[in-house]
């Protein structure tokens, strides 16, 4: 697609969706519009409930970040729609130099997205605890502490593993800041198999760490500048991969390590657990993020914004 398409298209797109704005808005000009720049409704629904209490709200998938703040842009500048109740999520993804227009309208993820809510130990422990039947103080506890133990060497291996192609496509959108990359870059095709293999004996990378391209099948050969390559690494230290690596694949990995426990949990045979148990997670791969959001982290500044903008209501 060429850059004359990608704006003709995002164009349509925001035409659609602030239409669709328009429509919330003249049915109901009580509740909160909150605009979701995709599928993140499903980590924020129970938690903007929580937070906007008794509010109530009306939620607007934007399909993308530029969509989002092109509505708020449009939104907050027009003579009749600027005082309405709205507010927007946005991902900070790789871009640690976005600038928040309006914070108190504006949520901005203090990791690269809310995928990356979903690898944290507590999490984990959540997890383990409510689904597999497996606590600290149970009769499986020796089985907690070897499931924490598979799931902390798992991570600490899976972000080594991961660490070169997380500076390699931060690069490249550095470059793409100083608007120096010289072609686009489709991350969105590449799959945790192209990056790793997760099974009970460890992680294994699956690519070149010297040439991350090789991973993007449909990509011209791009250079990186050393410059970037160094804003890059020193922007990603491996101590705070959990919240600064790419939200897709930091939550693949987490699925993928619960499957390898709930099927050794379900065998008639097990060989990880000592016993067959039982385990009614699903773990699909399109709606983990619904499945799982009740275990999710919730950040304190999540709780803020939201406290924060609906006390602003009350002035």
């Amino acid at each position: 697609m060429s850059r004359v398409d990608e704006l003709r298209k995002a164009g349509s797109a925001y035409s659609v969706k602030f239409l669709e704005f328009i429509r919330i808005y003249s049915k109901d000009k009580i509740s909160v519009t909150c605009i979701f720049e995709g599928e993140d409704e499903k980590y924020f629904s129970q938690r903007v409930t929580d937070g906007l209490a008794p509010l109530n709200w009306n939620g607007l998938n934007a399909g993308g970040k530029k969509v989002v703040l092109d509505l708020f842009g449009a939104i907050s500048t027009h003579p009749e729609y600027e005082k309405s109740r709205y507010i927007c999520f946005i991902d900070r993804d790789f871009e640690d130099w976005l600038d928040n227009p309006n914070p108190d309208k504006i949520y901005i993820t203090p990791c690269y997205s809310i995928e990356n809510f979903y690898v944290s130990e507590d999490c984990f422990k959540r997890i383990i605890s409510s689904e597999f039947k497996v606590t600290e103080f149970n009769e499986y506890r020796e089985e907690f502490g070897k499931c924490l133990g598979f799931y902390r060497s798992s991570k600490s291996e899976f972000a080594i593993n991961t660490s070169h192609f997380n500076y390699w496509v931060k690069a490249h959108r550095i470059m793409e800041r100083d608007d120096k990359a010289p072609s686009s870059l489709n991350v969105r095709n590449v799959k945790i198999g192209d990056l790793v293999t997760i099974d009970f004996n460890g992680i294994n990378a699956s690519y070149d760490f010297e040439d991350p391209t090789s991973v993007f099948k449909d990509s011209l050969k791009v250079e990186l500048c050393s410059g970037a390559m160094e804003e890059a690494q020193a922007s990603l230290p491996i101590d705070k991969w959990e919240s600064r690596f790419r939200g897709k694949q930091v939550a693949e990995f987490i699925r993928i390590l619960l499957m390898l426990l709930k099927t050794d949990r379900t065998s008639r045979t097990p060989s990880f657990f000592s016993e067959k148990g039982s385990v009614r997670l699903s773990l699909s791969k399109d709606n983990l993020i619904s499945e799982l959001s009740q275990y999710a982290d919730t950040p304190s500044c999540l709780i803020d914004f939201l406290g924060r903008y609906k006390s602003n209501l009350a002035v």
